[in-house]
């Protein structure tokens, strides 16, 4: 089964995180040239030279200097006052506004990005970004044309090969995207975003062990994301290994201690080792006052659906029967057909005698793939005489 945290709904990484690293940055800025410039309206300027490097100071800082996004926004609105039909201008300022992070900003960055590609074609950087857009908005198909148009023209790039890989997994080709991720690490063997996107592609093949080798690899680089150790550790707690879950999950929350994802994996790493005191406490932390889930693109509404399924199954195990009845039911409302969490309130429903019921739930889960053990089978199907 394909981890959560790296399921074919997994589309947070992106402008803000694996492609923030310094190789990529290094390669942008590298690229950050004006090659059509003597066509461009801001060619016709007295001190041309002078804007290019204004906009050369400016890439770097949006690549670079976070805190200097909010000026860099505003120089950037400036320069397109005067010169509408600069490429790198448009460029910069959609990753600028991407970098802001919230939500309603992706709409301004897609179209100041779209702008930058209708004007310059060969803006590669452009459609590199625009394709990491179209994958966040859920919209592979369009990341894979930008990217099979970068492609074309340089062919063998990694950082292309390895986005075109993960855009063919996003739209469940899962086998090409093993393909193109492999082309990428041909061509740079310490690429780590496209030793990642193999990953959860080995994933939704249910190649699991084989995907966590990866992501172990990964994980050895000491990447400063998060999203490598979340991944790994959800795909240790699916294997049933949770030591070496918490482990991986604490080297996350150093990175990002509020991060609320890895604090529910953190609870459910305790509750299999029967921690359950530590596992409530991960949940508090969890809690909504505390979300970062925003700032990863790991959507709220996951959050609270994960954040009510774990409370509901520690409940459970410390035989708080109301407690969990009560988080299990917020979640089967985000969520009815959940197999876990109907499996979870046939547990309950066991429990607390209410037969009928939990043959419901137990039908539920079983449906889902995630049938009752042996044992509540048994005590379900023994249940006691109704009395007359």
């Amino acid at each position: 089964m394909t981890p959560r945290f790296a399921s074919t709904d997994h589309r947070y990484l992106s402008l803000k995180h694996f492609s923030g690293s310094l190789r990529l940055r290094a390669w942008i800025l590298a690229t950050l040239v004006f090659s059509g410039g003597a066509g461009q309206a801001f060619a016709r300027q007295a001190d041309a030279a002078s804007l290019r490097e204004r906009l050369n100071r400016l890439g770097a800082d949006v690549y670079t200097r976070p805190d200097r996004i909010p000026a860099a926004i505003t120089e950037l609105k400036a320069i397109l006052g005067t010169n509408p039909e600069s490429s790198d201008a448009h460029m910069l300022l959609g990753i600028a506004y991407r970098t802001v992070g919230s939500p309603e900003m992706i709409g301004e960055a897609k179209a100041e990005l779209v702008q930058a590609v209708e004007l310059n074609g060969a803006n590669l950087p452009a459609r590199y970004f625009l394709a990491s857009i179209y994958l966040e908005l859920g919209r592979p198909a369009k990341a894979r044309e930008e990217l099979e148009a970068s492609v074309a023209q340089a062919p063998g790039q990694p950082q292309f090969l390895a986005l075109l890989g993960e855009a063919e997994r996003q739209s469940k080709n899962p086998q090409r995207a093993i393909e193109l991720a492999r082309q990428a690490l041909r061509a740079d063997a310490g690429f780590a975003q496209a030793r990642y996107y193999l990953a959860l592609a080995l994933f939704d093949l249910g190649r699991r062990d084989e995907a966590i080798g990866e992501l172990e690899q990964v994980v050895a680089a000491a990447p400063p994301l998060v999203d490598p150790y979340l991944s790994l550790g959800s795909a240790y707690l699916d294997a049933n290994r949770p030591d070496p879950a918490v482990s991986v999950l604490g080297m996350a929350l150093k990175i990002d201690p509020v991060r609320a994802d890895v604090h529910i994996l953190l609870a459910r790493a305790y509750r299999l080792k029967n921690l359950t005191t530590r596992a409530a406490q991960e949940l508090l932390l969890a809690a909504p006052k505390t979300s970062n889930a925003a700032s990863s693109g790991y959507t709220q509404q996951h959050v609270d659906f994960d954040l009510a399924l774990e409370t509901g199954l520690v409940r459970l195990q410390q035989g708080r029967l109301p407690a969990a009845a009560a988080a299990l039911k917020k979640a089967l409302d985000m969520d009815p057909d959940h197999g876990p969490a109907n499996r979870g309130m046939a547990q309950v429903s066991l429990r607390q005698g209410a037969y009928d019921q939990a043959a419901d739930y137990a039908a539920r889960a079983e449906k889902a793939g995630a049938p009752l053990s042996d044992a509540d089978r048994k005590r379900l199907t023994t249940r006691p005489p109704v009395a007359k």
